[in-house]
């Protein structure tokens, strides 16, 4: 596809400009954004090799796997980008294999970049049989480039979230169905609802009560009950690509504090997005939001970043947090998620996905965000 022939050779130029030889790259985030290869990693080597220079036959990529991955990677529309498809079968030594290819194709191998998460089961043969080699991380490459979405990129993530406005609408119109049903149960019936639609990879913190105030409670069977708050955050996989989203809501009548503190992140929230502009910095976004809560007097009750890239992993690229001077530009995608936990009572978190553009951000939820009550 024409956009991995436009990523594989921006890394390239990457590697040319950090004097790296060889990149390295095991099933994982970074290789579907430069293959469209989703297939998850196991024990067994997959690598694909990308030599710095890519202009004569010898220096091509080329992908070294398993027998059993042969019909996978054969039927990738880029693979023709990849050059030779070796593959090893149970029993062999691929580490042999992987020198005697590198050493045939005369790839330099005195600098190599590792994707990030090459498992030390790979590093450590890596090591014994290139001790020559200096290795470095890879992240370097593609995270600059993963950082800033192209257009088909873009509208992946768009029609993601579109779909989980669409489930939490699904459920949440059920109402007081919920009340006496657990965490798992809604927590289930979300997975399913968003499933329909062909979204997988999913995950929740389902929150009833004080959990809520818990920002990473796991999932259990604490019932939804009324007069109680309620928070719901999700996320899932569309494509290859994450939605992100939370939305809090109260079941009976809220007490007045409750309210208040709703209305205080909604305004942060509010804040944060409508600071996104071309030439403010991740850390402005987050001041915006967080000076809201610390003016209205719960600054310690916010625990955490405003927010965090998404897109192919679910949190990727630069955080929106104080001190991060990264400059905002067209094509980011990140989460504006400010809160506010009171232990033991409940907490409060409403959380958007915005792309920034010329024009500012581009909020990608639709879903309501002022306060439900159920």
């Amino acid at each position: 596809m024409k956009e991995h022939k436009t990523r594989i050779e921006k890394v390239r130029y990457a590697m040319a400009d950090k004097g790296i030889d060889v990149f390295l790259l095991g099933p994982s985030s970074d290789m579907f954004y430069l293959t469209g290869y989703g297939v998850k990693a196991d024990k067994r080597l997959f690598f694909l090799v990308l030599p710095r220079e890519g202009s004569s036959g010898e220096n091509q990529p080329f992908v070294l796997a398993n027998l059993l991955y042969r019909e996978q990677v054969s039927s990738l529309p880029s693979s023709g980008l990849l050059g030779d498809l070796i593959f090893w079968k149970d029993g062999e030594d691929p580490f042999e294999i992987l020198k005697k290819e590198i050493e045939k194709r005369n790839i330099p191998m005195g600098r190599a970049a590792l994707e990030a998460s090459v498992p030390a089961l790979f590093t450590v043969p890596l090591g014994q049989k290139f001790p020559e080699t200096e290795f470095v991380l890879g992240s370097s490459l593609t995270e600059p480039l993963r950082q800033y979405k192209d257009e088909s990129e873009l509208e992946i993530i768009k029609a993601a979230c579109r779909e989980s406005d669409r489930a939490l609408a699904a459920l949440m119109d059920r109402g007081s169905y919920w009340l006496g049903k657990s965490e798992t149960d809604f927590y289930n019936a979300l997975q399913a609802e968003l499933g329909k639609a062909g979204l997988g990879s999913f995950g929740a913190g389902i929150a009833a009560g004080a959990n809520a105030a818990v920002p990473h409670h796991s999932v259990g069977p604490s019932l939804i009950e009324n007069g109680k708050c309620f928070l719901v955050d999700f996320w899932a996989k569309l494509d290859g690509y994450f939605t992100d989203c939370t939305r809090t809501f109260f079941f009976g009548k809220p007490d007045s504090e409750f309210e208040k503190i709703h209305a205080i992140v909604l305004e942060a929230q509010s804040a944060a997005q409508e600071a996104v502009a071309i030439g403010k910095t991740l850390g402005d976004v987050d001041y915006a939001a967080r000076s809201v809560i610390e003016k209205a007097g719960y600054g310690e009750y916010f625990t955490h970043r405003t927010g965090h890239g998404c897109g192919i992993d679910i949190h990727e690229g630069d955080s929106v947090n104080i001190g991060v001077d990264v400059p905002l530009a067209a094509g980011m995608v990140f989460s504006i998620e400010p809160g506010i936990y009171l232990p033991g009572r409940y907490g409060v978190r409403i959380e958007n996905l915005v792309a920034v553009t010329e024009r500012g951000a581009e909020v990608l939820h639709a879903y309501p965000r002022d306060l439900k009550i159920v």
